[in-house]
């Protein structure tokens, strides 16, 4: 290979390493600013929850299913604020197989899940938030 072509591609490399290295620096830190939140929220598909994060976790309850008045949880959880106001949150359900992420944007009210249920059930639908609980 000859030294020019050599050249060109270590350019090319410190270029993509260094773009790589500044996309990485803008992400958002993970956050527990959720902590003492509570909210409850409707989903397109009918279902209907409430969530509340606590420094222990996130819990829930299924407030159409068979035991509305049942908390499920908590469950470790992972949030990152990705806009003002608006989180990313996500935790895992061991005894379950239940994966959920949460995209939850207070601006506008509106909140958009995914879920697989049993490892094999996906879950894919927007709400609506109707009561919000801050600190």
């Amino acid at each position: 290979m000859n030294k020019n072509i050599m050249k060109k591609l270590i350019t090319v490399f410190i270029i993509v390493l260094y773009s790589t290295y500044l996309s990485a620096a803008e992400l958002s830190k993970a956050t527990r600013v959720l902590n003492g939140t509570n909210i409850t929220y409707n989903y397109t598909s009918g279902r209907s929850y409430n969530v509340k994060f606590e420094e222990q976790g996130v819990s829930y309850r299924y407030l159409t299913g068979s035991k509305p008045n049942k908390w499920w949880g908590p469950f470790p959880y992972e949030a990152f604020e990705v806009e003002s106001n608006t989180f990313f949150a996500s935790w895992f359900e061991p005894d379950y197989g239940d994966y959920v992420t949460l995209l939850i944007n207070f601006n506008n009210k509106l909140l958009y899940g995914s879920a697989i249920l049993s490892g094999k059930t996906v879950h894919f639908h927007g709400a609506k938030i109707s009561k919000v609980k801050r600190p």
